[in-house]
């Protein structure tokens, strides 16, 4: 049975791509409740039982365009909300476990790096924003 994040969590507040996102797991159940999940290509997360690629679900709860964050910043946010996030063939329930390439794990490290830059990029962008209005 896929894990199910505990409803009553706190408020998450992140920031993805320069974004604030102010969310809480049982919003995102909520809004995936009756959401057909769409093909899956490489990467999944599970909410309450059922499978979706994370750019839906992030684009779904937020109204984003998907070309504007990455999947790496979906998995990063479901993740720190307590779902569970994987690639395909690297689930914790035991279907079929099969090792990564060496070029799966260069991208997924360079896809983490990215996010990890994006995130500071968005962080120096509103402290710029922010010491620019003190100044006026």
């Amino acid at each position: 049975m896929p894990h199910i994040p505990h409803i009553a969590s706190p408020r998450r507040v992140m920031v993805v791509g320069g974004r604030e996102l102010d969310i809480t797991a049982k919003q995102v159940v909520d809004a995936m409740r009756n959401v057909e999940p769409e093909p899956i290509r490489d990467h999944l997360v599970e909410i309450v039982n059922t499978e979706f690629p994370p750019k839906q679900v992030l684009a779904t709860i937020t109204g984003w365009d998907r070309q504007s964050f990455t999947t790496m910043e979906a998995n990063r946010v479901l993740a720190r909300l307590g779902f569970h996030c994987c690639r395909i063939g690297h689930r914790s329930d035991g279907v079929d476990q099969a090792d990564p390439s060496p070029m799966d794990r260069r991208v997924a490290a360079v896809e983490a790096a990215l996010a990890v830059a994006q995130e500071a990029i968005a962080g120096l962008s509103k402290r710029v924003a922010e010491l620019e209005q003190a100044t006026r």
